[in-house]
């Protein structure tokens, strides 16, 4: 469930829920459907998606592939599993407090922005191509969030 709900819930204080406080799990009850399978989506190809995304990266930033490749691919793995649970729960600012943070501190303090932000860049490109439209929109805005993270800073 998403934020919003869920504090809607919480402030109840054995009350119904008005109509507008409601409105969240409408919105989120109509998504499902693709919400569900864009997570569906993102946990069957995102090892596909990740090593597509390196091949390209290799491209421009050959020495941290080669001296980081096992960890980009496994950090860009769980970029994408957090991804997928934010969009299964609709929850774009766990997203951001929960790992976007943590990897914007790991990235800076091995001074590896510019290559992550051409990673996750890359990374949103093949979304883009490999996914419906509908689920490369979910996807989209958390990585731009991300990426925008570790260009300059949350």
């Amino acid at each position: 469930m998403n934020t919003a709900l869920r504090e809607s819930i919480q402030q109840a204080d054995g009350r119904y829920l008005s109509d507008a406080e409601l409105q969240p799990l409408a919105g989120y009850v109509q998504s499902f459907v693709v919400r569900f399978n864009t997570y569906s989506l993102l946990r069957e190809h995102s090892q596909n998606l990740v090593l597509q995304t390196l091949r390209k990266l290799i491209q421009t930033h050959r020495k941290t592939v080669q001296d980081h490749g096992p960890k980009c691919q496994r950090d860009m793995g769980y970029t994408l599993e957090c991804i997928a649970r934010a969009v299964l729960l609709d929850d774009a600012s766990g997203f951001v407090e929960e790992y976007v943070l943590w990897l914007q501190n790991i990235t800076r303090s091995l001074h590896k922005e510019e290559s992550a932000v051409e990673a996750y860049r890359l990374l949103k490109g093949e979304i883009v191509l490999a996914f419906p439209p509908e689920s490369a929109q979910l996807v989209a805005p958390h990585l731009e969030r991300l990426i925008a993270a570790l260009a300059t800073g949350l």
